[in-house]
């Protein structure tokens, strides 16, 4: 290969290598803006799954809702429910021995003595209940992480859990500025969590931090506490990896099998929340429901049937309820199911994982190196329905990847990668057409220049005149097949005008070397035919005639 056949190889690839580090130079400067546009077509693809039977991710009906409803506040009579309701449906729902009561309700401050009362004296005859309660997530420690009122300070030293991060772990959120349920009744529970989301910064929340830091230690979410609890593992069981959050020795309830779980989290120790579905999909109970039922002991026994042994998450999600939020299956999804999704996707096991880095940049090679060998491609129209069709099958295939198996490819920030690849591959292939069709012309002009002068020595070297003896009429008609050829004739007088030479010949080829091999066998000729006048021969009838 010549040194410009490879010159011709290599740029286009330095030119590919360029926009593929341009591209991802940007990311790394401004990463919200294609992490922004590939969440969105990541919602799509979820609620593709979600709405699919075939590929619906597994729903594990451990995990139930007791919804205040509007409907439990008609048949309640009362559109304030107190602590006094609560307290009962707590009671109902310990007596149906449920595994934990996920209680999405901050209790914070005291109301009426009587009502508190009833309120923790459920707490404490259930034994399984999980409280929430917030804080605001900052990505350093600041001066309000902990709690301005020493109780509760103290409480949420005491209960966080005190793990050590691996190296390599995500950098988790810190908690700040706690909110939590009423000291005394936090006291009596199994524990709080935090109920604090992390929306993405299109405002979708699509993912749940697990842990946050706390002074020394951690503390949990809302979700990873009641399952920690369902499964009976305690914090010293928990480890944090590269990447991951791992339960050890977890036992579901019924069970004495023990099982690792590794819960995949990003750098900032969020999990992504694989959604099962609509929120009509989970099991759910209306809060009044649960609350009659200890007036009808049949009907406490059947409620005991059918929830013994499961999670129940009571919120409320009444009219006029602000626990409203956008996920990427619903723009007005109420955040107790956020918290419930989170629990099931760790039940099943059914996380969202996605392509680490460096297999992302694999792939982003392989596309821009497939755009760059079809911009060699004579037709343009090729080269660009191929680069469509790569770019179309690519995002399909990542459509694919995730229904089957839940990994999310990115797609928005490759399909840019090949287009701004095409673009400039096109365009240098265009300009480099341009210059060879320039310097092509160039040559031509250069050719045909250098044939006018052939021309114009050929012709210089055709008789201008032809000699006219008596009795002869002498013409000539010369018309070369190309601008110069190597045909030529003479016609010349000899020994003193007495004979007449003639010469026709045909050269081999065309051209300038024709031409001048033309003129120079003209010369020669000449040269020998005058050398040898004087051997011609004169007719002794007529000397002065011609030979």
């Amino acid at each position: 290969m010549s040194t410009g056949d490879r010159a011709k190889r290599v740029r286009p690839l330095l030119l590919a290598a360029g926009v593929f580090a341009a591209v991802n130079l940007f990311h790394f400067l401004s990463p919200g803006f294609f992490d922004t546009w590939n969440e969105r077509l990541n919602d799509q693809f979820i609620r593709l799954k979600s709405s699919t039977p075939a590929f619906a991710p597994p729903y594990d009906d451990a995990v139930v809702h007791v919804d205040l409803n509007n409907t439990s506040l008609r048949d309640l009579k009362d559109y304030h429910p107190t602590r006094a309701h609560y307290a009962r449906v707590i009671r109902n729902l310990g007596k149906m021995k449920v595994g934990v009561q996920m209680v999405d309700v901050i209790f914070a401050g005291e109301t009426s003595a009587e009502n508190d009362r009833l309120l923790m004296d459920a707490t404490r005859q259930s034994r399984d209940v999980v409280f929430g309660m917030a804080f605001r997530l900052s990505l350093s420690p600041g001066r309000a992480e902990a709690a301005e009122d020493p109780a509760i300070r103290d409480y949420l030293r005491r209960t966080a859990w005190k793990i050590e991060a691996a190296p390599g772990s995500a950098r988790y959120y810190y908690g700040t500025d706690p909110l939590i349920t009423l000291l005394p009744l936090a006291e009596l529970s199994l524990g709080t969590g935090f109920l604090t989301l992390s929306p993405d910064p299109d405002g979708v929340i699509r993912r749940l931090p697990l842990l946050v830091r706390f002074e020394d230690g951690f503390y949990p979410s809302f979700a990873l506490k009641s399952v920690c609890d369902f499964l009976k593992v305690p914090p010293e069981r928990v480890a944090l990896g590269p990447g991951s959050v791992v339960l050890r020795d977890a036992v579901r309830p019924g069970s004495s099998q023990k099982m690792n779980l590794t819960l995949p989290v990003d750098k900032r120790g969020c999990m992504r929340i694989n959604f099962a579905g609509p929120w009509g999909r989970m099991k759910h109970y209306n809060f009044s429901d649960i609350y009659f039922a200890s007036d009808d002991e049949d009907l406490l026994e059947d409620f005991q049937d059918e929830l013994e042994g499961r999670i129940a998450l009571l919120s409320d999600i009444s009219t006029g309820s602000a626990d409203m939020g956008q996920v990427p299956i619903d723009e007005a999804y109420p955040l107790s199911g956020v918290h419930a999704n989170a629990v099931n996707t760790i039940l099943t096991e059914s996380f969202i994982r996605e392509l680490p880095g460096a297999a992302a940049a694999a792939v982003e090679i392989l596309l821009i190196l497939a755009v760059t060998a079809l911009s060699f491609h004579r037709s343009a129209l090729v080269s660009a329905g191929g680069t469509a069709g790569i770019g179309a099958l690519f995002a399909a295939a990542a459509g694919l990847v995730f229904l089957q198996w839940s990994l999310l490819v990115p797609v928005v920030k490759p399909l840019v990668v090949m287009v701004l690849g095409w673009t400039g591959l096109s365009t240098w292939h265009a300009l480099e057409n341009a210059r060879v069709r320039a310097e092509i012309e160039r040559a031509r002009q250069i050719a045909e220049h250098e044939l006018e002068i052939g021309r114009k020595i050929q012709t210089g070297f055709l008789p201008e005149r032809l000699p006219t003896p008596p009795g002869w009429e002498i013409a000539a008609n010369f018309q070369p097949a190309l601008q110069v050829s190597g045909d030529f004739y003479d016609v010349f007088e000899l020994a003193g005008g007495r004979c007449l030479g003639i010469v026709i010949a045909d050269v081999c080829d065309h051209g300038v070397g024709s031409a001048l091999f033309m003129a120079l066998t003209r010369s020669l000729i000449r040269a020998f035919a005058l050398q040898s006048a004087d051997r011609i021969g004169v007719d002794p009838a007529d000397p002065e005639g011609w030979s």
